[in-house]
């Protein structure tokens, strides 16, 4: 070993992302990598939708490309407003994101109109927000 001993051997040793603890021990490092991703752009578009989910939102969800992110978005009208709502979310996660791993992903916003059920696209992604149906 070298003049520290043990350090170096530690130092050179990769160490284990805390929320591993959670994951099923069955899932290989790909599959890690792409959960952990999922999960820190999920976080991300969260914070940069807050205070813009408006009434004529009806889901969001976020879906995961190779070098591009896609935030599907259910509404229930079509309004400027809603649309600038949705540029602004996606402006948000792109100054979020920057300076990390998906600084130069692609962003793009996928508006549907109409109710969140199987004929959305999003229905299949990684879910971030769903309305309350009317009663």
């Amino acid at each position: 070993m070298g003049p520290h001993g043990l350090l170096d051997l530690m130092h050179h040793m990769p160490m284990a992302h805390p929320a591993q603890q959670y994951y099923n021990p069955d899932l290989t490092e790909e599959e890690e990598r792409a959960l952990l991703r999922r999960n820190y752009l999920l976080l991300q578009a969260g914070q940069a939708a807050l205070g813009l989910i408006s009434a004529d939102m009806l889901a969001l969800a976020v879906e995961p490309r190779p070098d591009a992110v896609v935030i599907h978005v259910a509404v229930s009208r079509e309004t400027p407003e809603l649309a600038e709502d949705i540029d602004d979310i996606v402006s948000d996660l792109k100054a979020f994101l920057s300076g990390g791993p998906d600084q130069n992903s692609t962003i793009t916003a996928r508006v549907h109109l109409g109710p969140p059920d199987a004929t959305w696209p999003g229905s299949t992604q990684a879910l971030l927000y769903v309305a309350k149906p009317a009663s």
